[in-house]
């Protein structure tokens, strides 16, 4: 699935405990945010304008970086 404007997305926001590995922490059980995608950058099409479905804001999202999903994809007829 390719992320499109007006996809159902969530992405990882931050994690409900940590573990230690040696240096480095590790997230553990994930907390997602959902939203919609309103725009996709015309300069880097990594980067998302994503309206939070729980509280109206609006999102810069990283396709990469925030460990993104497509919960449900647009249909643009």
């Amino acid at each position: 699935m390719e992320v499109t404007r007006g996809s159902l997305v969530k992405w990882v926001t931050s994690h409900e405990s940590y573990q230690s590995n040696g240096d480095i922490l590790v997230g553990l059980d994930p907390i997602y945010k959902y939203g919609v995608v309103m725009k996709i950058s015309n300069k880097d099409p990594d980067y998302l304008a994503v309206v939070c479905c729980d509280d109206g804001r609006w999102h810069i999202v990283n396709v990469h970086h925030d460990d993104i999903q497509i919960i449900s994809e647009a249909k643009n007829d």
